[in-house]
């Protein structure tokens, strides 16, 4: 069967504008983009527009406007926006997407304007947000001079975006949160009003209509979109319920109950979308907490491999979904995965997790992450703070890779930590590959977490850090040893930072030091004769407070680094005993938050003490 749909879909291009002949239990299209580094474009504040927005996070051709490593976007393309202003309205700012190098481009669709709007109150009190006439038939004779009916506004809508914008656009994500609730999505089964076992009654969601409505949209989707590119992936709508995706699996789009009817619905809505779409905020969905009867409260754990887990559990939940209902590669083929809004807020706001080192460490260890368990794309929420801190009103106002836009022209804007991370993250690994087997050979330690990769020269490059484990900590610490088999010596060490700092140093395979945020590792063979025997930094003066503290360990041994100040009072201390190898040592700084001035650095090892004073 599978050779006969590929067959079909190769003769599409003589077919183009006919309803399609197959579905998504029969074939879902290869995906062979790349990882996506995204990001939400968010709101539109004065002075920033589509182009600037996206010049903004990718960066622009003459270096003008340097941009925070985003690859991929997640605009939206609403009807009601469309519709007023003209199906090309945005064609423009498509182009310059690809022109910028933004790739595989996913896009909202749904939302429509008055005029085609169901005046219907399913939910009584309440008008539903969907199309009207959604159960009209989708396609017609050609009346019009387009192949789907008219009096369908949504199938129309569909047509005239994929015609218009097709070239631009890869994923096609249906309605943005179409599961938000008002009380039964979270409930198991057992519970009275559960999903898992009752369909969400017209008031408990977001589209306020019967939820065999959101199937027929996916349905209407799936095949005009497909009439126009047969290899698009449609993409369910940023899901936060697994319930619901097992309403969606379970469920037909007969308005009446669901069920199927061969004439007229004969199809689970699993069968008309590609792409599994959900989003994540691990300090929203107690992923940080659990109820503790003996302290009769919750107890926390607010750090960033917490965070990461609970993305990943929740990504998790949503595969059993999947596989239950035959979306396993066998019975149907398996689903694409996106993640189109995850983030944790870079401040405290109430309970919540919130510091920017916590921000960065879970972003980085979510794109690694990601990439290990299958996903495709990541985006970030947002590219900028909803508000000003000042005027902050919930955490979303510490989300952004930039502080908020208002007042600011283009291209002035002020990055957050977590961009220099963000771009760190995407310059180092958008052209490797996730390696599997070489993963499973690190035989990481339960305390050491990360992944092995290989560029396109066939490389290792491996990205690892050591697990946090204590409240409100970004502090770690561990030990790791490369195994034998890589035949591994040296490694050069790239920091969240380097994006911005460009500081990197020689380690040690033999013995690799990690704490709580993640490094960038890749082979480096050392000339030993070239390394200077002698205490050092470069540069110096530091560039910015950031540079590399060099010497040399004549034997194995313990040694202290210390940074002093003028009057000799001690500021920091970059070792402390610590057990070193014989041969060449270097040490990150980052003295950033000091002030202008003169400082020593000492050296204690083997018996002898070395200083040399560096210039911050």
């Amino acid at each position: 069967m599978r050779k006969l749909i590929t067959s079909f879909i190769a003769l599409w291009p003589l077919l183009a504008g006919c309803q399609p002949g197959f579905n998504a239990n029969q074939y879902v299209p290869p995906f062979n983009g790349g990882f996506g580094f995204g990001a939400n474009m968010g709101y539109f504040p004065p002075h920033y527009y589509d182009k600037e927005l996206a010049a903004l996070a990718h960066g622009t051709p003459d270096g003008q406007t340097p941009g925070v490593g985003v690859t991929t976007i997640r605009p939206g393309l609403f009807e009601h926006f469309l519709d007023f202003w003209g199906y090309d309205i945005r064609v423009d700012a498509f182009q310059y997407y690809q022109q910028l190098g933004l790739r595989d481009v996913v896009v909202i669709m749904g939302f429509p304007g008055e005029n085609h709007r169901d005046q219907a109150f399913y939910c009584p009190g309440v008008q539903t947000e969907v199309f009207k006439n959604l159960y009209e038939p989708i396609w017609d004779n050609g009346e019009n001079g387009t192949p789907v009916n008219d009096n369908n506004p949504y199938a129309l809508y569909c047509w005239k975006a994929a015609t218009t914008y097709g070239p631009y656009v890869k994923f096609w994500e249906i309605w943005n949160e179409p599961d938000i609730d008002t009380g039964n999505g979270w409930a198991p089964p057992g519970v009275p009003g559960n999903w898992w076992e009752n369909a969400p009654g017209p008031c408990e969601t977001r589209i306020k209509a019967p939820v065999f409505f959101y199937v027929r949209l996916l349905r209407i989707s799936y095949e005009v979109i497909k009439s126009v590119d047969p290899e698009a992936m449609i993409c369910v709508g940023g899901l936060g319920w697994p319930s619901y995706l097992d309403v969606i699996c379970r469920y037909s789009d007969n308005p009446y109950d669901g069920s199927i009817d061969t004439d007229k619905y004969p199809y689970l809505g699993g069968a008309y979308f590609d792409v599994m779409s959900f989003h994540s905020y691990p300090h929203l969905d107690n992923s940080l907490r659990e109820w503790d009867n003996s302290i009769n409260g919750f107890r926390y754990f607010r750090h960033s491999d917490a965070a990461v887990d609970g993305v990943f559990r929740l990504r998790d939940k949503f595969d059993t979904v999947l596989k239950n209902r035959g979306y396993d590669g066998h019975a149907y083929p398996e689903k694409h995965w996106i993640c189109t809004e995850v983030n944790i807020p870079r401040r405290t706001f109430g309970d919540y997790i919130g510091s920017d080192q916590a921000q960065v460490n879970f972003m980085i260890k979510t794109f690694v992450t990601a990439q290990t368990r299958g996903l495709s794309q990541v985006h970030i929420y947002s590219l900028a703070d909803e508000k000003p801190e000042s005027e902050a009103e919930n955490e979303f106002s510490y989300m952004g890779l930039f502080k908020n836009l208002n007042g600011e022209k283009f291209p002035n804007a002020t990055p957050n930590k977590v961009a220099t991370g963000f771009k760190t993250a995407s310059d180092l690994l958008r052209d490797k590959t996730w390696d599997p087997v070489a993963t499973q050979r690190l035989k990481l330690p339960p305390d050491v977490r990360g992944a092995a990769f290989r560029d396109e020269n066939n490389r290792f490059f491996f990205v690892l850090w050591a697990a946090t484990t204590r409240d409100r900590d970004e502090a770690a610490d561990a030990t790791y040893v490369f195994p034998p088999e890589f035949n591994l010596q040296y490694l050069d060490q790239k920091f969240w930072h380097y994006s911005q700092t460009g500081t990197h140093l020689l380690v040690n395979a033999r013995r690799l030091r990690l704490d709580g945020n993640p490094v960038f590792l890749s082979p480096v063979t050392v000339i030993e004769s070239t390394f200077p025997r002698q205490p050092s930094v470069a540069p110096n003066p530091l560039a910015g407070g950031y540079g590399v503290y060099s010497f040399w360990m004549f034997e194995d041994g313990k040694a202290t680094v210390e940074v002093f100040d003028t009057s000799g009072r001690p500021l920091q201390r970059l070792l402390d005993q610590a057990d070193l190898l014989e041969g060449p040592q270097q040490l990150a700084i980052d003295w950033s938050g000091f002030s202008p001035g003169v400082y020593f650095v000492r050296l204690s090892a083997l018996g002898s003490d070395v200083v040399i004073k560096v210039v911050r």
